[in-house]
């Protein structure tokens, strides 16, 4: 069996969601394709921090136009709100108090709001946290957290009021090429479906999709583990912000005022990464992996918190989860058109950075499909591993 679209879009989590909905909106004939059903991969596993703070102005301006599309959302989809303004503090030594005064600079001239804390003012504005080590702190009083599946799901929705078609529950099982040309894509159960262009925004299963049509990029993929702290009603106290360390590579979030949800980074996409915190578990098969999270991996996540918010120490430690990040080599996402072939645009290796960029990033491949190269996403182009 057959089936025609302008283009297909495989994978529904936060970027092919947002791709489908901008797809639809401008008047292409667009098919969503989820194995499960939208944000059921790593979007809807994530932590959901929003933020405007990037040492590179292409992830800042996605990340701002992102904020602006969730915030948007009751108007766009008739839902919401899905987006908790707690704020997003960080926190940096001296080896990057002058890149993250410049990177604050620029992010005010691109219209988000984000102020420089000396030492005095950031044990001011957080009781509670210890000033240890810290040479600059940074505020970002518009930003904090979303609910990362009921945005991603409610973006879906509005891409089918739009006219797109999603088919969920339905597994891609290979790219179909005809020489240089990607031509659509066929399912586990044999259907061949047709499009113009397929958008690859399928996560870790990139790879192996790839692999199908001979094609192949220079991904991984990690598990990451949160550890969700009982906070028995007082999370909000503890934890009052969004938090970021890039001394203790950690960070956290309230989640309403019941827990609190926190991981460890070691500083990819907004510094250099630190290598002394180690890179989490490599996962081969995104489809076998550890999504409960031991014990013993929260209690080295809570751990990281002993000195910098003591209070941290009095949770309870209930049952984690852990997500997968699909990561690049140099921690940036890869976006754009697919060497080598004609009709292929791939989202991928978002390296952390995918939720808070994901509705912009889904604006500009849709423009990328429908008008050509978007400066925006230049940076992040396939391309750049040809020489490797």
């Amino acid at each position: 069996m057959r089936n025609g679209s302008d283009v297909i879009v495989v994978g529904a989590g936060i970027v092919g969601s947002s791709v489908a909905y901008h797809l639809a909106g401008a008047g292409v004939k667009v098919t969503l394709v989820e194995q499960t059903h939208p944000a059921g991969g790593p979007s809807g596993k994530s932590s959901a921090l929003l933020h405007a703070f990037y040492l590179m102005p292409e992830l800042s301006q996605l990340s701002i136009r992102g904020r602006e599309i969730l915030v948007s959302l009751p108007e766009i989809a008739g839902e919401g709100p899905f987006v908790t303004e707690v704020g997003m503090m960080w926190v940096c030594g001296n080896d990057n108090e002058a890149s993250w005064k410049a990177a604050a600079e620029r992010i005010r001239g691109e219209g988000a709001r984000i102020e420089t804390l000396a030492p005095r003012a950031f044990a001011d504005a957080a009781p509670g946290f210890a000033p240890d080590n810290v040479a600059l702190a940074l505020w970002e009083p518009e930003f904090g957290y979303a609910d990362a599946f009921g945005a991603t799901n409610a973006i879906a929705r509005a891409a089918r009021a739009h006219g797109a078609k999603i088919m969920q529950n339905t597994l891609v099982q290979s790219l179909q090429r005809q020489g240089d040309r990607i031509t659509g894509v066929t399912l586990t159960d044999g259907t061949m479906l047709e499009a113009d262009t397929v958008v690859l925004a399928a996560g870790p299963w990139t790879r192996r999709l790839l692999a199908t049509v001979g094609l192949d990029l220079p991904l991984h993929v990690e598990r990451h583990p949160m550890a969700v702290l009982d906070a028995a009603g007082k999370a909000r106290h503890v934890m009052p912000f969004a938090w970021c360390d890039d001394i203790s590579c950690n960070y956290a979030r309230p989640d309403n005022d019941g827990v609190i949800l926190a991981g460890t980074w070691a500083g990819g996409g907004t510094g250099l990464r630190h290598q002394h915190a180690g890179r989490p578990r490599f996962v081969e098969n995104p489809d076998d992996y550890m999504e409960g999270v031991e014990e013993a991996e929260s209690v080295e996540i809570l751990e990281t918190f002993a000195t910098r918010v003591p209070a941290m120490a009095d949770l309870g430690i209930r049952p984690g989860y852990a997500g997968l990040y699909d990561m690049s080599p140099d921690d940036l996402p890869v976006i754009g058109a697919m060497p080598g072939v004609e009709g292929l645009v791939v989202s991928a290796g978002s390296s952390g950075h995918g939720f808070k960029t994901g509705p912009a990033v889904g604006e500009a491949v849709a423009k990328l499909v429908t008008e050509g190269s978007q400066p925006i996403l230049a940076p992040f182009s396939p391309n750049r591993f040809k020489a490797a």
